[in-house]
């Protein structure tokens, strides 16, 4: 994974409920979104999530490490930022200038059947919630979808997964992993509805998703030593414990099948009732 280097002052901060990222430009002269180091297990939560989401084929900005420069860092215009936490790299992906991050002001486009044409690959939205399923992450739902809907130069839109710091029940697998209530979930909302209730393909596409579930998941552990390796030391994660945990849970027969089962009865309950 490519490590970047800032070039100029952090731009902004993100007023987010969470890790308030910033956005900066590095030396390769593109423009980042950057989490740092004050929570070290979150920043491997995204890198994970982010692999992991490639290789099940979902959109996500590209990610590499950022070295933010001290000297970057305003303590007149950011006071609140600590320089301690930038002694370690940071987690940056890329910041998608033709994109909007999806919100309940936006959720009445998604009748217009004008709007909802213009989106590619409409199944990811629900391919997505089935990866939160299995990941358990706890962070996308009805109240905070975490999805950008970006738009391409050829006036397409396409959902991206964002924001991956609570998967594995925000616990780091401390305790096992645990289902995710139908509370947790992007199926429970008026979005999944509109996309899905009057679809009727939809009991192919869900069969699809299971069977790609199955088939993703045996790559995720086959490339999982591959993902450790891209961890920097200096973030101090105990990759052998954090491999049996990921092992004993996420890659077992039981998740899985149980992973399988969540996502049916959401699909049933909350899109097809």
């Amino acid at each position: 994974m490519q490590l970047l280097h800032t070039i100029e002052d952090v731009h902004k901060i993100f007023d987010t409920q969470g890790s308030s990222p910033l956005l900066v430009t590095c030396d390769d002269f593109r423009d980042w979104v950057c989490k740092y180091d004050r929570f070290p297990k979150y920043l491997f939560n995204e890198l994970i999530a982010s692999e992991f989401a490639k290789i099940w084929g979902i959109k996500t900005p590209e990610i590499c490490l950022i070295n933010v420069k001290k000297e970057h860092i305003p303590n007149d215009k950011f006071p609140q930022l600590q320089l301690g936490w930038f002694d370690k790299e940071c987690f940056g992906s890329l910041y998608l200038e033709t994109s909007k991050e999806l919100d309940h002001s936006m959720v009445s486009l998604f009748d217009e059947k004008s709007f909802r044409d213009k989106i590619a690959d409409k199944a990811d939205f629900l391919k997505i919630a089935l990866f939160d399923i299995w990941i358990a992450n706890e962070d996308r739902n009805h109240n905070n979808f975490n999805l950008l809907l970006y738009v391409s130069p050829e006036k397409i839109n396409f959902f991206y997964a964002i924001d991956h710091v609570n998967i594995f029940n925000s616990t780091f697998l401390d305790y096992g992993i645990a289902e995710l209530t139908e509370d947790d979930s992007i199926i429970k909302t008026d979005v999944a509805k509109i996309l899905f209730g009057k679809d009727r393909k939809l009991t192919d596409i869900v069969n699809n998703l299971v069977e790609m579930l199955y088939i993703c998941t045996k790559e995720c552990e086959n490339k999982l030593d591959d993902i450790l390796n891209l961890v920097p030391e200096s973030w101090n994660i105990d990759k052998v414990l954090i491999k049996k945990r990921i092992f004993d849970n996420l890659f077992s027969d039981d998740w899985k099948n149980q992973c399988e089962s969540n996502f049916r009865e959401f699909v049933q309950s909350f899109v097809i009732n």
